[in-house]
């Protein structure tokens, strides 16, 4: 059964997940694509020089796009097995994950939210390890300044700011004024090198721009692609179950997997808050979506009573991914 494989703690899935990826990545790699980047989504502080040199390359961003999903892939495999958000050593997370982002044929190529996703994980692993710290000031440096680094290749991660706060408030019963001025100064430190940059260089117009298109430009990805809310509206739909079976579990889970869960419910929340705020925002908050997603549904899928419903859903997202791939 395909759930049972997915879900197993075998060696081979360290082959295996690079290998479902690039199987449900294969027609984007055989008819490589640039992505629709709206004025400016392209032209962030860090990502100008990753599109300079893959920019004008289908095939190259296709497959550093890939890279970066299976990396991003392995680290929500490593923080699950560190912090134990799931009481089962599985590959399961990581193997949804793939499955999800799979299913955003048009993001099967170099985006700025790559990096940024990489950068946003790691601010929650120095959040996350806070837990057991009497300590905590490098923590909070650092997760101020892999979130900064991240908003320099996707400008939309800086509402992500709030949770470093509220991460430590989650996690610690006391949290010392030192840690909100730390994870500040983490946070405004690579900001104010790439602002003195452009003083610098003459560039400050050029930079208003692009952070005002960042934030002004209307995308319509949702309303206009009924394939995707299909693909959404299934996702809703397993969130939802899962939500209401981890409520049910609440009270049976260790009191740090509470606090890492409550965590995750404000990432995604603020992602949610994003899409329906922030114009700007596109179908690439999907991709921040998926890590609170893949353990959410993990838990479902790993502890539900009936597992033949998860072997049903499993198939059903599947199929999905590969139907949205032909279409």
């Amino acid at each position: 059964m395909l759930l049972k494989a997915l879900k197993s703690n075998q060696p081979y899935h360290f082959l295996l997940i690079p290998v479902i990826a690039a199987a449900l990545w294969i027609r984007s790699l055989l008819n490589p694509v640039i992505f629709s980047f709206y004025s400016g989504e392209d032209s962030m502080i860090l990502y100008q020089p990753v599109n300079y040199w893959i920019g004008k390359s289908p095939l190259a961003s296709s497959i550093v796009a890939l890279i970066f999903i299976i990396l991003l892939a392995f680290l929500i495999l490593k923080l699950n097995v560190q912090y134990g958000f799931i009481r089962e050593r599985t590959f399961l997370p990581s193997s949804l994950f793939i499955l999800i982002t799979s299913g955003l044929p048009d993001l099967h190529t170099m985006h700025p939210v790559y990096p940024a996703t990489l950068f946003l994980i790691l601010a929650m692993d120095r959040i996350f390890s806070s837990y057991d710290k009497e300590i905590i000031h490098s923590n909070a440096f650092d997760a101020g300044i892999f979130l900064a680094i991240g908003s320099l290749f996707y400008l939309n991660l800086i509402f992500f700011f709030p949770l470093l706060w509220i991460g430590f408030v989650i996690l610690r019963s006391q949290v010392n004024w030192r840690e909100y001025i730390l994870t500040t100064l983490g946070f405004a430190l690579p900001w104010t090198a790439a602002l003195t940059y452009y003083l610098f260089t003459d560039q400050t117009d050029e930079l208003l721009h692009i952070l005002e298109t960042n934030i002004t430009s209307h995308q319509v990805f949702l309303t206009e692609n009924l394939s995707i809310q299909i693909f959404s509206g299934f996702l809703l739909l397993l969130t939802l179950l899962a939500s209401f079976f981890i409520l049910a579990q609440y009270d049976e889970k260790k009191i740090s997997a509470r606090k890492y869960f409550k965590l995750f419910f404000f990432i995604f929340l603020t992602a949610c808050i994003l899409v329906v705020a922030n114009p700007a925002v596109s179908q690439e908050i999907m991709i921040i979506l998926s890590i609170p997603l893949t353990y959410l549904l993990s838990n479902y899928m790993i502890f539900m009573k009936r597992q033949f419903w998860g072997e049903v859903f499993i198939y059903v997202l599947v199929a999905g991914v590969i139907y949205l791939q032909f279409i």
